[in-house]
């Protein structure tokens, strides 16, 4: 019997080793080598992947959009760029710039890497690089030859001939002006362009090496980096090339900068690094950086400070000032392939696993841009309040606008898992398990060996932790913790109470207890071996994961049917109500009639989600690998009830009256005017009540009486964003007589109101004269038709005195005094 489980075990690991996200997952650490040679191809399978995985919420529009799935959508929250490992990065300013990576991602950020925008590519193939001149024609290089030119600021590209052939990978490009641009890659392959990227010629040389990198700092002098200590080097616009041997140990050279017209550095393998002061004729070999296989990129901020990353054993960026003479760790990132460093300590960095860098306050001290890391488990105590957490390294992060920005927590512990039973107390399980009292802003010990699996509270007081073979039960809020249960070797993976009484815990058996876990019964009866999640909806109805099959029971666990063989590696339930429910792993799941059937979601198949939590009926959160945030709304819930909408007019404004039965996801609105139902301006704001199942009553007023009839509608905006429009309003009113009201305030300093009405459409003018009579300003000098009116009169010009405005509307002529205060 033993021997049957071993080998089932082996059989099981087996197959969890070999299935195809985990392939993922486990090279998501390891730094492949895009630098090809003809004796080391790398793989580009995992490079390559097809565009509905890379885009699993929006391949085809510009940004990362939805899904929807039965009768709810699912949102990416973080990050919001494609899965994929970035290489190259180009900014023409601090705050626009393009990133290029694997399967031919391309994005782009106006705002400092705040968003970032997905471009159309035509290609699956590695990108290299980027760069651009005016900001406007974008190129990009990469694998098998590939160029990618863009005419309109990098949004969409299309695929331009170069001629180089599959397996010659197009490692360098620069645009030197609107017209004038290169390319080098494997196998001596350089290449010209004069007419902004559209055709590109051969540049013969015939040295037989791969060119790496290219800088040139004008259009006459420039540089390549290449294979064998060589260096190339142009002072007549590429029309002759110098070869030069740069340094005494051998290996390629990755990457060059050239500084200015006497100082240029270049680095790349075995962390070589060298030096030229006096303009690329001679070469000054620096101590090898340490710790580093290759240096992927170099760059100098003046000459005698730079900086650079690479890949293999130490990853941190690393600093000189001294010319590369020696090399010190400048900050702890790791980004491994792009860097881009911009005047005024502005920087940028990008590599594997999704890490993008951006500088803080110089070029020594940099942030992410997006959570990268993995994250272990979610949990939100309210529709806009929840947490993050993340094992390695330990920390816990924040929300309290439903997921839009997150804050970690100085001091809090990491984990595995979170709970809260309320607002204010919680618990995380790891290597220990912490409690809070004050909604996770401080947290302390409990005294517990640990529970990296799972905490489960029945009520308020009771609950149940598990931690390797243990099984720990609590009865004072997790104050303390008693064993219930030791059953090494085994694992536990999760547990589940349907009452006080009735609960089960997975195993390599399952086990079950009928007495609040003083007695627990191993279940050997039951053919499910190594589970990994248990739920039960009621004292009969139950599930089991134990991937690939999904197990259900409806006799109150005595006999369990295979509901589910899936294709992919199934971990956990998540459940909004007993009858909405989630299976999450490379194999996502909804049931909506109590596991009754359960359908595929196809676009979230292998996205990498590994915990999902709700916290309302209606919405889900769920966290998982590289940084995934994703938000599920069921929309069978009216987002915003609006039972009525209505305005009238009341003195000298108009007043909007609109009422709510109930609101979900409910940010405010938006109220917009109108004159003619075409063209719509804001007008105002009225915050929402969130989520409610009760009545709101909102009211708002409009004193810019500008036009006899105007229009209203409402926008609804949900915390995600999305939105909808209310029905339209309409409030006309007649004008009894013309009018010129007294300016407000006054006196004034510097700025004023005007108020004037008119009856009838006309020629109108409004003019501001001093004391002595003179003529200042012409406020309005037009025809105006009927309504009431307001102009702002800014006198900041002006000394302090008495001034008169007068308003002439057909046979209407009035003149009102002010006084200017200064």
């Amino acid at each position: 019997m033993k021997k049957f489980y071993f080998i089932y075990l082996v059989l099981f690991l087996l197959t969890v080793t070999l299935h195809p996200q985990q392939q993922y997952d486990s090279t998501a650490n390891t730094h492949i080598n895009y630098h090809r040679t003809s004796d080391n191809q790398q793989p580009t399978s995992y490079s390559q992947q097809p565009k509905e995985q890379v885009f699993p919420l929006g391949y085809g529009t510009k940004y990362l959009g939805k899904i929807t799935t039965g009768t709810g959508v699912w949102t990416k929250l973080n990050p919001m760029i494609p899965k994929v490992d970035y290489i190259g990065v180009f900014f023409m300013n601090p705050d626009t710039g393009w990133a290029c990576g694997d399967s031919g991602v391309i994005i782009k950020t106006t705002n400092g890497g705040q968003d970032w925008s997905i471009a159309e590519t035509p290609v699956n193939n590695v990108l290299l690089k980027i760069h651009s001149y005016n900001g406007q024609v974008v190129i990009a290089t990469g694998y098998d030859g590939i160029i990618l030119r863009s005419s309109d600021g990098g949004e969409t590209f299309e695929q331009i001939y170069s001629g180089v052939g599959l397996e010659v990978d197009l490692w360098g490009v620069q645009m030197l002006n609107d017209t004038l641009g290169w390319v080098c890659g494997m196998y001596q392959t350089l290449l010209k362009t004069t007419d902004g990227g559209l055709t590109w010629q051969f540049v013969t040389l015939s040295l037989n090496l791969h060119y790496w990198s290219i800088d040139f700092l004008n259009e006459q002098f420039g540089f390549i980096a290449a294979s064998d200590s060589k260096i190339l080097r142009t002072t007549n616009g590429g029309t002759v090339w110098q070869q030069y041997i740069a340094g005494n140990q051998s290996g390629a050279f990755y990457t060059v900068d050239v500084i200015d017209t006497l100082h240029v550095a270049a680095a790349g393998a075995y962390g070589k690094n060298v030096y030229s002061s006096d303009g690329g004729i001679s070469w000054v070999q620096n101590t090898r950086i340490y710790g580093w296989n290759k240096v992927t990129c170099i760059s100098f901020i003046n000459a005698d400070t730079g900086y650079v990353i690479g890949i293999g054993g130490n990853w941190a960026i690393r600093k000189t000032t001294n010319r590369g003479e020696s090399w010190f760790e400048s900050d702890t990132i790791t980004s491994e392939w792009g860097l881009e460093l911009l005047p005024g300590g502005v920087g940028y960095a990008v590599g594997t696993g999704l890490k993008m860098y951006k500088t803080t306050g110089g070029y020594d001290n940099w942030e992410r841009l997006f959570f990268t890391d993995n994250l272990n488990d979610v949990y939100f105590t309210s529709e806009h309040k929840g947490f993050i957490i993340i094992r390695n390294p330990l920390k816990l992060y924040k929300t309290t606008n439903s997921g839009i920005d997150w804050d970690s927590i100085p001091g809090a512990p990491g984990g595995s898992n979170l709970l809260f039973l309320d607002s204010l107390t919680g618990f995380i399980g790891g290597v220990t398990i912490f409690k809070t009292t004050d909604g996770g802003e401080n947290w302390y010990p409990d005294g517990t060996t640990g529970s990296e699996a799972k905490i489960f509270f029945i009520n308020s007081t009771t609950g149940w932790a598990i931690s390797n073979s243990l099984i720990y039960k609590t009865t004072d809020v997790g104050e303390t913790w008693t064993v219930q249960l030791s059953q090494p070797p085994d694992n536990f993976t999760s547990i589940f109470f349907v009452d006080s009484l009735n609960g089960w815990a997975t195993n390599r058996y399952i086990w079950q207890t009928t007495d609040g876990g003083n007695n627990w019964i191993e279940r050997t009866d039951i053919p499910i071996l190594y589970s990994n999640d248990v739920y039960f909806t009621d004292i009969d109805t139950g599930f089991v994961i134990e991937s690939p099959y999904l197990y259900k029971t409806t006799d109150s666990g005595n006999t369990w049917t295979t509901q589910l063989n899936s294709d992919y590696i199934i971990r956990t339930f998540g459940w909004l109500s007993k009858s909405h429910g989630f299976i999450i792993g490379d194999g996502m799941y909804e049931t909506t009639d109590t596991g009754s059937t359960w359908n595929e979601i196809l676009e979230l198949r292998n996205v990498g989600l590994r915990k999902f939590q709700s916290p309302t009926e209606f919405l889900g959160y769920s966290v998982g690998n590289t940084g995934l945030i994703y938000k599920y709304l069921d929309t069978s819930y009216v987002p915003v009830e609006l039972t009525s909408f209505k305005g009238y007019l009341k003195e000298n404004k108009i007043v909007l009256e609109w009422q709510t039965a109930s609101e979900l996801n409910n940010e405010g609105f938006i109220i917009e005017k109108s004159k003619d139902k075409i063209e719509w301006k804001p007008i105002g704001f009225a915050k929402g009540y969130g989520t409610t199942t009760g009545k709101n009553k909102y009211q708002f007023y409009d004193y810019n009486l500008d036009n006899v009839r105007n229009y209203y509608r409402l926008k609804q905006i949900d915390y995600d964003g999305t939105y909808k429009f209310s029905n339209i309003v309409e409030i006309s009113y007649s004008i009894t007589s013309f009018n010129l009201s007294q300016n407000y305030p006054n006196p004034f300093n510097p700025s004023t109101i005007i108020k004037y009405s008119i009856v009838k459409k006309g020629e109108v003018k409004l003019t501001i004269y001093d004391i002595l009579g003179r003529e200042v300003s012409v406020l309005v000098n037009e025809v105006k038709d009927p309504g009431y009116y307001e102009v702002n009169f800014n006198a900041s010009n002006l000394a302090s005195g008495v001034y008169f405005y007068r308003l002439v509307a057909g046979s209407f002529v009035s003149t009102h005094k002010m006084l200017l205060l200064k």
